[in-house]
């Protein structure tokens, strides 16, 4: 499966948008980093800079790596700006 997977209060906590001081959540990037040793394709997936255009793309390579996240891409600033999704295929992080 392609998985794509958010950053912001998925895996890491950040409050607003003070990207910087993000900490990371353990247990769920063991979660996605155990999804990829499955064989899936990640892909994680940030609105970081949507609406502000700034680039987060370097700090936020630079946590993921840092927090040790298994990933095929990144894609950030191009997903958009949203208060709800509504998908049939969405879960929740609580729910992998």
């Amino acid at each position: 499966m392609k998985i794509y997977v958010d950053i912001d209060n998925t895996i890491c906590k950040t409050k607003g948008m003070d990207y910087e001081n993000s900490t990371p959540i353990i247990d769920n990037i063991n979660k996605i980093n155990n999804l990829y040793d499955e064989g899936h394709e990640i892909c994680y997936w940030t609105a970081r800079g949507t609406v502000t255009k700034n680039d987060y793309y370097t700090l936020t390579l630079d946590q993921l790596k840092n927090w040790k996240c298994k990933f095929h891409s990144l894609s950030v600033g191009e997903k958009p700006a949203y208060d709800l999704l509504i998908c049939d295929k969405t879960k929740r992080i609580e729910e992998i």
